[in-house]
């Protein structure tokens, strides 16, 4: 299976899901004109990702905005994970970054966290 790169744009976020060693990457603003657009393909390699993943997985976002539209998209990734999670024998955890003064991305995480069924870390991290 082939990895999945997307440049960051201001934008979009950079998506790095390398499937060779199981560490996936959402870094950046998510305000696209278009969300299906963007994230169609992402939920596509993530499909094929579940069909033949890697012992462990892990998923890193360190998001600066979300749109509204983006932050349904993103509902349907971590629906994705939990589907990773409970249909293969992967080792999957979240791990959710913000920044000390973004509480508002720090709650969006909560948010997220509460709706998953894998380890799902809320990490505050330096600027």
């Amino acid at each position: 299976m082939n990895s999945l790169y997307i440049k960051q744009t201001e934008d979009t976020p950079l998506i790095n899901f390398n499937a060779d060693k199981g560490k996936c990457q959402i870094i950046g603003n998510s305000i696209p004109e278009n969300t299906h657009v963007f994230y169609d393909p992402i939920l596509e390699w993530l499909d094929n990702y579940i069909e033949n993943p890697q012992p462990t997985t892990e998923f890193n976002f360190q998001m600066k905005m979300i749109s509204s539209s983006s932050s349904k998209l993103f509902f349907d990734i971590l629906n994705r994970i939990d589907l990773l999670n409970e249909n293969t024998k992967t080792c999957v955890k979240v791990n959710w970054m913000y920044s000390i003064y973004d509480d508002e991305i720090r709650d969006i995480g909560v948010d997220y966290k509460d709706f998953m069924n894998v380890p799902f870390d809320i990490v505050l991290i330096e600027d």
